[in-house]
């Protein structure tokens, strides 16, 4: 196949390969029109002389294109070029399941039902316009940056009212998925979709698929006349109803499996209940033993970022420590946030979205103390406010790469970064900008300056940038690590520390001039961290990390059902907010040694917050939202 890199089709520019497989290449590439990126998958010519293949290549264009649905990939349109034929889809920054679990190795069961009950909500929408996938599988699940599950490839999906080209008897579908109707060659119904949900979701629990042979056959052969083991004998402590659930979805009869997603769905739903009994009545008795206790078990469900890949990023834990464990969850309540810090001398009583403008991804923000702030996010999204977030408006920037960071000084000096190395520079509140060249190919996560002079930029392949002049210069320091850095804090003007990925963790103690890597103290990944004179905050995926020792030393204290923090900030010498998914804002109001989680009426992921010079908070998240507590 003809490599198309570089090239530009009708208005599609070619960036890069994203994959390769059976029917061909799928690149990433930019819709020059419309100003964003798409995903084409396009056929292998070796195949055109097969017009089996092209007719059902066709189909999967037009049946897909059908499908409108958060949790399946859209197609945007259908492609020709020369004796190429491609399909131009959304393009989803993230990672696949079958990526996730084999970095985690094993999903917490709270993942898995988050991930199964919108995987079900997007294939029950397909059966009910009369599709069959055929082919579920982890790699052909996908998560968005927003945690979202999105199912992709339905070229092999089948109307239920079409007569296509492939007829009984073919064998469609990946074997360790593949029900038994499949392997048969005979009339298949969405009861077969819901068999590889079942084998989905034990590969999830377990690790692996539920038959697990050296070839086809025997792979085959299990599917046709074996039980999978029982997930609760393979994972002591796990509820008989996962057992249940399992063996329901994948009965060789397929009469005798779920008839509808629907019916699945609430199968989870009860697991869930069953679940929320559980820590509610093991809470209630720590609370009556008047106990503090520190749990172990990491509960939700989080996309990592940036690229990150963006990472959509999972946190998960066995089952069973959640079960068996004498030391379970305190009790974690939720609270409207009308009776926030009701009790204290706070001014903290009310919260109100702002109007941004703009439906992307925001992913920080910057405020001066004149009131003047920046937002900024996805495809090189960046707003103004000179009024203190009563309006914004929008800056056009050179490029639609995805801005990561910003920080704003009172004094008009503004630093942006991003992803593609981009790295610009304001003197005059972005009036005009220039570029701080960046060499090879980096994602920049943070830009955060210590004092009026000394500052750092962070970001992948253990990128380090300094400045000591307040900007003017910057000069790349020389690190031992290709990590992912996220963020950096000081203690004090000599005394810092920068977080990252795989629990990276580095010190400097003179001034950030050398950096040297200090024992981890989680092999998590760490997101953010911040301190107040000695007592410091590090948050990642779903927990929460303090010192009271300048850092030496950090206890976990505590692992919190919201999911994927963000970004943690000292408000004052003991109140200290962390913001992360589905709209929970976590605040401690002991210096971090406690902490309650805050309903804020949405489940919008958050990706930063920022205090203002009147005492508000900013928080801005996905979908273009900026609230203000006030």
């Amino acid at each position: 196949m003809e490599n198309l890199i570089g090239k530009t089709i009708d208005n599609y520019k070619i960036i890069s390969v994203l994959g390769k497989g059976g029917m061909g290449v799928v690149y990433e590439a930019y819709d020059t029109k419309l100003e964003r990126k798409v995903a084409i998958k396009v056929m292998s010519s070796q195949l055109f002389n097969r017009s089996s293949f092209i007719e059902r290549f066709k189909r999967e264009a037009k049946n897909q294109a059908k499908l409108i649905h958060q949790n399946v990939v859209t197609v945007y349109g259908f492609m020709e070029y020369g004796d190429m034929l491609g399909i131009v889809m959304e393009f989803v920054e993230g990672e696949s399941l079958e990526k996730v679990i084999y970095r985690q190795k094993r999903l917490h069961l709270y993942d898995v039902i988050y991930i199964m009950k919108q995987v079900l909500a997007g294939i029950g929408y397909a059966h009910s316009k009369g599709f069959i996938h055929r082919d579920i599988k982890p790699s052909n699940i996908v998560f968005n940056k927003e945690g979202s599950a999105k199912i992709m490839d339905f070229g092999i999906s089948k109307s239920l009212f079409e007569k296509g080209v492939t007829q009984t008897g073919a064998k469609v579908g990946t074997v360790y998925y593949m029900s038994p109707e499949q392997i048969k060659g005979i009339d298949i119904t969405h009861r077969s979709d819901v068999y590889s949900l079942g084998c989905t979701m034990y590969e999830m629990l377990v690790g692996k698929p539920p038959f697990y042979g050296e070839n086809d056959y025997d792979i085959m052969d299990a599917h046709l006349k074996k039980e999978p083991p029982k997930i609760s004998e393979m994972i002591p402590g796990t509820p008989k109803i996962i057992d249940d659930i399992i063996t329901k979805s994948m009965n060789k009869d397929p009469e005798k499996r779920y008839v509808h997603c629907s019916e699945f769905q609430s199968a989870l739903r009860e697991v869930d209940n069953y679940i929320s009994n559980i820590s509610t009545t093991a809470a209630k008795k720590k609370e009556n033993n008047k106990k503090r206790v520190k749990t172990n078990s990491t509960i939700g469900f989080m996309v990592f970022l940036a690229v990150v890949i963006s990472l959509s990023w999972f946190v998960y834990n066995q089952v069973d420590e959640i079960i068996k464990s004498e030391e379970t969850m305190d009790a974690f309540k939720r609270y409207s946030f009308q009776s926030l810090f009701e009790s204290d001398e706070t001014s903290f009583s009310r919260m109100a979205k702002q109007i941004s403008g703009t439906n992307r991804a925001l992913n920080g923000i910057t405020l001066s103390a004149v009131g003047q702030g920046i937002a900024v996010g996805d495809s090189g999204t960046v707003l103004l406010t000179e009024n203190a977030g009563e309006l914004w408006y929008d800056v056009e920037l050179d490029g639609k790469y995805k801005i990561n960071d910003a920080l704003l000084l009172d004094d008009g000096k503004c630093f942006l970064v991003g992803g593609e190395s981009s790295f610009v520079y304001s003197d005059d509140f972005m009036k005009t900008i220039q570029k701080f060249p960046v060499d090879a190919d980096h994602n920049l996560f943070k830009v955060r300056f210590i004092d009026n002079n000394l500052g750092f930029v962070l970001g992948s392949k253990g990128m380090v940038m300094r400045t000591t002049n307040g900007g003017s210069d910057w000069s790349r320091i020389s690190m031992n690590t290709s990590n992912i850095l996220y963020d950096v804090a000081f203690v004090d003007q000599n005394l810092g520390y920068i977080v990252g990925w795989n629990g990276m963790y580095l010190k400097t103690t003179n001034g950030g001039s050398s950096w040297r890597e200090e024992e981890p103290f989680t092999n998590r990944y760490l997101k953010s961290i911040d301190f107040y004179e000695d007592i410091g905050i590090a948050v990642g995926g779903n927990l929460i990390f303090r010192t009271d020792d300048g850092g030496e030393t950090w206890i976990q204290v505590m692992n919190s059902p919201a999911d994927g923090f963000q970004t943690v900030k000292f408000i004052n010498d003991e109140l200290v907010l962390i913001a992360g998914g589905k709209g929970i804002l976590m605040v401690s109001q002991d210096e971090g040694e406690t902490w309650n989680a805050f309903d804020t009426k949405t489940l919008i992921n958050f990706s930063d917050l920022e205090l203002s010079s009147d005492g508000s908070v900013y928080l801005t998240g996905v979908n273009g939202t900026i609230l203000k507590i006030m």
